[in-house]
């Protein structure tokens, strides 16, 4: 990515109070990374005790960056750059052993910042394909804005476009208040300050949907860009930040909403790492990135010369996150379902995001916030960059997505308005913190029904060669969830635990006798013999 390494390892010195001894140390700019990579097999209590070093090496920067300064000489000039106030320094904590972190643990374990295997992963990845162009994702995984990189800058840079081309509200073909612009933005404005929705980022979120840059891909772009030297014809779409100014042809400020037709406009977007999404087109603008292949002395010269034609949009005031990120998830399927197909679960992924009050989305965002607790921590395959064991797909379409659904009569959404009747407003589909609320319930519904299973089953969790948290199992325990709700309600911890304690099962591999298909039957046990329920009519109802 562009870092100087500082070669640290093994140096012991007292830093502070604390006497320790670095892995590495690597320098760009005024942003020093101290990293701790571990491949010990209890890495929680090798961290708590390297927090130490953190926090002394922290307190006393100044003193640090002094005696990196002075062991190592031959880095003096890349060190002696910045005053040490001015260097943004990190602890990174890399743990080749997945870590089991919840939230407290990391506050724990803060200053340091823990990097996870996904995250490692992710970061591996991205830099093998387009080099240190990767810095402006791990400035952002660092929470870095552009005024913390380099010298101290006493104005707010910003960039001017100018004959930006402003399409009136009556011909965008949008009813919801977003705006049209064209201009031309040069390649190196892009790398510096985009980001992309990515699925397989270094984050948990189902807000993001295009794939990790493929790198067969870039290398092809990057070729014909080097050989070619000219700008690609057909345009990027990104979603502009809010607080791009305009101005007319003699520099007068002029409001967004005062222009009402197709007029050559002067905007004004900010010079900020991370202020631009790129909705499609991202292989054409990585395809430029800053590295060090034979093709870099070419694309170095173009990258801040050659413009490449862009359509931004503008989103009014008013529309929520949910909302940009439904419109823009629109146009990539939109983009994309013509061309090259796209993978199921990314496809998924972007069903969620138009139609984020459907059941398949509320699902997906239950096992987000199911896969942070303590039944199932790190557990679900959120993505290709995931190690998980259990893939997510069939639960979602099989099972949760019926239990969550806010539409059906019986279910999680039933139960929930029990408590408070004016919740039924969440289906009119227009409150979003309604639905965060919803899903939280229903997420702590989930995890304390199956750490009651856990439970009594603790050996079991996380054996490989064991069906206790296969798809079958999580289904038909799911679907047993969902059919037991009308006779009993939803129950505690106490009383599912009970439950599970009375029921025998043997859930070994070779004696389960449920293929993996066949959780519809496996939920018709768990319902006769766990929840001690019998079928009347085809519903479920109390023995008598």
């Amino acid at each position: 990515m562009g870092f100087t390494h500082v070669p640290a390892e093994g140096k012991e010195a007292k830093f502070g109070n604390k006497t320790g001894e670095l892995d590495a140390v690597f320098v760009y700019e005024n942003v020093l990374l101290v990293v701790e990579d571990t491949t010990s097999k209890k890495p929680f209590d090798h961290a708590k005790n390297k927090k130490l070093l953190a926090e002394q090496i922290q307190s006393s920067k100044v003193e640090f960056i002094e005696w990196l300064r002075y062991t190592f000489p031959e880095h003096e000039d890349a060190i002696k750059a910045y005053s040490p106030k001015r260097f943004q320094l990190f602890y990174l904590y890399i743990s080749r052993t997945e870590m089991d972190l919840d939230d407290d643990d990391l506050a724990l374990l803060a200053p340091m910042k823990i990097v996870s295997v996904r995250a490692l992963n992710y970061f591996d990845k991205l830099a093998k394909t387009i080099r240190r162009s990767a810095k402006t994702d791990l400035w952002r995984f660092l929470e870095l804005t552009s005024s913390d990189i380099g010298a101290a800058n006493a104005t707010n840079d910003v960039k001017s476009i100018d004959t930006t081309i402003i399409s009136p509200d009556d011909s965008t073909g949008f009813s919801n208040g977003v705006r049209l612009v064209s201009f031309m933005i040069s390649a190196d404005v892009l790398l510096r300050n985009s980001y992309v929705l990515r699925k397989d980022n270094w984050g948990y979120s189902t807000d993001l949907y295009q794939r990790l840059i493929d790198a067969n891909r870039i290398r092809k772009i990057r070729q014909y860009v080097a050989s070619d030297g000219s700008a690609f014809l057909n345009n990027i779409i990104v979603g502009l930040p809010p607080d791009v100014t305009f101005q007319t042809s003699d520099k007068s400020p002029i409001e967004l909403d005062d222009i009402q037709d197709y007029s050559a406009y002067r905007m004004t977007i900010p010079d900020e790492f991370n202020s631009l999404c790129i909705i499609d087109g991202q292989h054409r603008v990585f395809a430029h990135y800053e590295g060090n292949d034979e093709l870099e002395p070419k694309v170095a010269a173009i990258r801040g010369k050659v413009h490449l034609l862009a359509t931004g949009l503008i989103f009014p005031p008013g529309m929520d996150e949910l909302e940009r990120l439904k419109l823009q998830g629109e146009i990539f399927l939109d983009i994309n379902s013509n061309t090259k197909p796209v993978p199921a679960d990314v496809l998924l992924a972007i069903q969620s995001l138009r139609a984020p009050y459907a059941d398949v989305a509320v699902a997906r965002r239950v096992l987000e916030l199911l896969n942070k607790q303590s039944a199932f921590r790190n557990m679900f395959q959120l993505s290709q960059m995931d190690q998980a064991p259990i893939k997510i797909a069939s639960i979602v379409k099989f099972a949760l997505r019926y239990l969550v659904d806010i539409q059906a009569k019986s279910g999680l959404f039933a139960e929930w308005v029990k408590g408070d009747p004016a919740r039924t407003s969440l289906r009119t589909k227009s409150n979003s913190e309604l639905l965060t609320e919803y899903v939280n319930y229903c997420t702590a519904t989930l995890n304390l029904y199956f750490n009651a299973l856990k439970a009594h089953h603790s050996s079991e969790w996380n054996d490989p060669q064991n069906k206790i948290t296969s798809t079958t199992v999580i289904n038909a325990m799911i679907i047993a969830l969902r059919r037991s709700l009308p006779a009993l309600g939803v129950l505690t911890f106490e009383e599912y635990a009970s439950l599970v304690k009375a029921w025998h099962v043997d859930f070994s591999t070779g004696t389960f006798p449920y293929a993996s298909s066949q959780y519809a039957r496996f939920s018709q046990e768990i319902l006769r013999d766990m929840f001690n329920l019998v079928e009347e009519d085809g519903r479920w109802v109390a023995s008598k």
